[in-house]
């Protein structure tokens, strides 16, 4: 059983955030339910003061928890992880079979789920079995109902609390891997933003529950922890509606609830890993403001190219791109427009494109400009070359073999309709008869 860890969870409240997504999306972007006033400002500055006292003290954090948990929870399982190969070896080391549960988390989707696959693990995601509509989603940032705008506030407020795992009727031969929203470092307090059920069934239902904490998510205390929950919950409850499609989610195996029950009095095992996985050189170099990022995904509700990565096997944000390629496990970040979208929502101010261009830059010193970028970043050489060799560039660019090879140098896709080229310049058709219409 549980040693006693504080466990909270956070929901939609006073009804049921299916319900009120339903009406926004059956009835329109103006027919809100289970909303409020809200001072928006006074949140993100507060928000603000958590994450920098955070980032500023996070080894005295560490340490306070640490001392926290051997005193009050001695019967809690806690892992240290240096990286997400020593989280995934602990998972492999209690689990009971080869199906793992997870929530929605960044943590456990982008960091740890390619460990688990690899290590021959089953992964479901349990929240893409929990909600699907047959109305017409939202499926641009323009149909959002923009409720801070309006000065509105999908509300946020604890439903459940428990002291460990509770005693269940069932217990289900699976492991619950999932990703806290918020730990506090002074009582040890567990907090987990859910907008359906799935959390709150795992907890309840899993043989083995593995809560994974990533060094970015321990705060002060558990007023703190809180209340950088129910920000993640008020910034990013716009963000969730592009998740609320017809069939939406990916589902692999059984539903959650078809899992083989586990035997009776079995004893259930609840385990804690603080993961650091580079979290702590973050800190320490020109990328550290992306230790305050809390993860609500408020920036992708102005992103113009989130559908590029509709197929990404993790939780798509501009901050987890960014991530993916400062961590090694993508080779390019040109897809960012830099429309500045992401810094604009983000209730941290996180300056993301100034910090994707950093990368850049890095990746740049370090492996040289490639050649599609060399190409492509001389565009006046292009043109006056095409001007001089037109028409034969325009028929040119026409050919199958050419352009694939566009295809596979510059990066142009081969059935991208190319502007002609013309021998006469723009410049000097303007000298010749721009000047007669004045």
């Amino acid at each position: 059983m549980g040693a006693g860890l504080p466990i909270s969870i956070m929901e939609p409240l006073p009804e049921r955030k299916q319900l009120a997504v339903a009406q926004i999306l059956k009835q329109g972007r103006d027919t809100l339910t289970a909303v409020q006033t809200a001072d928006p400002s006074a949140a993100k500055g507060r928000l603000r003061e958590i994450r920098r006292y955070a980032a500023d003290h996070l080894p005295l954090l560490l340490e306070r928890l640490r001392q926290t948990l051997a005193a009050r929870y001695p019967g809690l399982r806690v892992k240290f992880a240096a990286t997400a190969h020593e989280a995934v070896d602990y998972v492999r080391s209690i689990s009971r079979g080869t199906t793992v549960l997870t929530n929605n988390s960044a943590v456990v989707s982008r960091e740890l789920k390619p460990g688990l696959l690899a290590a021959g693990f089953r992964v479901i995601n349990s929240y893409a079995y929990e909600f699907e509509t047959k109305q017409k989603g939202i499926a641009d940032y323009w149909d959002l109902p923009r409720l801070l705008d309006r000065n509105l506030a999908v509300r946020f407020d604890v439903s459940r609390r428990m002291a460990g795992l509770e005693e269940a009727e069932v217990i289900r031969e699976y492991t619950a891997l999932l990703g806290v929203n918020a730990l506090a470092a002074e009582d040890g307090s567990v907090f987990f933003l859910q907008h359906f059920t799935n959390i709150a069934r795992d907890l309840h239902e899993a043989r083995e529950v593995v809560l994974v904490a990533g060094l970015d998510k321990i705060v002060k205390d558990a007023e703190d922890a809180l209340f950088q929950t129910q920000c993640m919950g008020i910034f990013g409850a716009e963000s969730m509606l592009f998740e609320v499609q017809p069939g939406a989610g990916q589902k692999t195996g059984e539903a959650p609830g078809e899992l083989p029950a586990s035997p009776p009095g079995v004893a259930r095992g609840l385990h804690l890993i603080l993961l650091d996985n580079g979290r702590h050189d973050l800190l320490a170099g020109k990328y550290r403001d992306l230790f305050l990022c809390i993860g609500c995904r408020a920036c992708n509700q102005r992103c113009p190219v989130r559908h590029s990565f509709a197929g990404a096997d993790y939780v798509w944000t501009p901050r987890n791109y960014l991530k993916q390629f400062l961590d090694g496990k993508s080779s390019s970040i040109d897809t960012c427009l830099h429309c500045e979208g992401c810094r604009l929502a983000c209730p941290l101010e996180i300056d993301l494109p100034h910090l994707m261009w950093e990368a850049k830059l890095d990746y740049v010193a370090k492996h040289r400009v490639s050649l599609g970028h060399m190409v492509l970043g001389r565009p006046e050489l292009i043109a006056r070359a095409g001007s001089m060799a037109a028409p034969l560039a325009n028929a040119a660019l026409r050919v199958g073999p050419l352009r694939r090879v566009m295809e596979l140098v510059p990066g142009i896709h081969r059935e991208v309709r190319m502007p002609a080229f013309h021998r006469e310049t723009f410049a000097a058709w303007f000298a010749r008869y721009g000047r007669k219409g004045q």
